[in-house]
């Protein structure tokens, strides 16, 4: 009787074994920490979204700020784990953070209204350009790569229009607010518009540019960690997570090519 009570024991704890380990490990999924990731814009946030949703080795959450300054702050006082707010570019001269991979571009493209195509830019035309030193730099270099202009090669990935070296049409350069250059497109033959300015009035790179800048331009947006945490063990999963066939998958269906991938 006492072997029988022993058996019967024995066969309730084997019962009961696989969901006692399964809760176990559903617990140590979840004592994983997640990776706070900021974000400033909406397509980052969706783009966090689908990587988190690939199902990868660390659970990912994006947090939204007003903008990217707002997430470097955020990082720096360790209440984000990471950014994806940023170009390379921008993340480039502050030794406090470690650019670990790039995420997706968002192209400048050259927008008109009043021209189909960019070899009809007429002689002494206008040409509409951030007025901001990155932003103005970014655009003489697009109208340099699509055979507009050319530029001094010392000038480096912030020309100014004094370092055109070769202007065949004689354009002329008119520096803009971000705010303003939208408004631009009903008086001036050519905008560089930047690609946030572009969504914001309902204008997409890959429908509407005259022409764009390539997915490997210096200006791809960065995943960046502090530069204490470049080797962390989570960040490796991470960019693992945000170059997932899902989100190569998610970044084609839900830009049309507007939003390109770097990688």
């Amino acid at each position: 009787m006492v072997k029988a009570l022993w058996l019967g024991l024995g066969c309730a704890w084997a019962l009961h074994l696989p969901v006692w380990a399964a809760t176990h490990a559903d617990v140590a999924v979840n004592a994983r920490p997640v990776v706070r990731i900021g974000v400033a814009s909406q397509a980052d946030r969706e783009l966090v979204a689908a990587a988190a949703n690939a199902g990868g080795a660390v659970p990912l959450q994006a947090v939204s700020f007003a903008d990217a300054a707002a997430v470097r702050r955020a990082l720096r006082a360790r209440r984000i784990d990471a950014s994806i707010a940023e170009d390379a570019q921008a993340l480039a001269g502050d030794a406090s953070v470690c650019t670990v991979a790039h995420t997706v571009t968002y192209p400048m493209g050259l927008y008109a209204e009043k021209i189909a195509a960019l070899r009809e830019v007429p002689v002494g035309a206008v040409i509409a350009i951030p007025a901001d030193r990155a932003g103005q730099g970014r655009a003489l270099l697009l109208l340099q790569n699509h055979g507009l202009i050319r530029i001094d090669s010392e000038a480096g990935l912030r020309p100014q229009p004094g370092d055109i070296t070769d202007n065949p049409r004689k354009l002329r350069f008119e520096r803009l607010s971000s705010q303003r250059l939208a408004a631009a497109l009903r008086r001036n033959a050519l905008v560089a518009l930047p690609y946030a300015v572009a969504d914001a009035a309902g204008l997409a790179p890959a429908r509407d540019a005259l022409g764009i800048e390539d997915a490997r331009v210096p200006w791809a947006n960065a995943l960046a960690v502090r530069a204490a945490d470049c080797r962390a063990d989570w960040v490796a999963p991470t960019v693992g997570a945000l170059h997932s066939p899902a989100v190569k998958s998610f970044i084609l269906t839900r830009f049309n090519d507007s939003v390109r991938r770097p990688w």
